[in-house]
């Protein structure tokens, strides 16, 4: 969409799942911190870790947009794991954390974009 601002670094949290962890990338124009970490935290709830874990190291990243309503009006890979349970297991969670809440006012575009990363854990040395 023309215009809209894109995801590039708007951390948003850090988290530990089991196995790795959870970042979340909001576009840096969107500054409502307390909705970025509402919907992460669904995210994060959702998720499902599965029986075995890909190679340490590895991560799946999903980017996401949310329509003003908070409906999932679009979901596409850019980053898989290659183990079919984890990068199915991101999917699910975030499909399962939607509708999110609707997009504040103050938001002038008809979605936004968010990364969500889930990455395995790296052995200790």
């Amino acid at each position: 969409m023309p215009g809209m601002p894109t995801a590039a670094l708007g951390l948003v949290l850090a988290l530990l799942l089991p196995a790795g962890k959870f970042n979340a990338y909001f576009t840096p124009a969107f500054t409502d911190a307390a909705y970025q970490k509402e919907a992460a935290a669904k995210v994060l709830k959702a998720w499902k870790p599965p029986a075995a874990t890909p190679a340490p190291g590895k991560k799946t990243v999903l980017i996401a947009l949310i329509a003003t309503d908070g409906k999932l009006a679009g979901l596409r890979d850019h980053l898989m794991t290659g183990a079919k349970p984890w990068d199915d297991a991101a999917i699910a969670a975030v499909k399962g954390a939607a509708p999110f809440a609707p997009l504040p006012k103050s938001w002038g575009y008809p979605t936004m974009e968010v990364h969500f990363h889930f990455e395995v854990a790296a052995k200790a040395k």
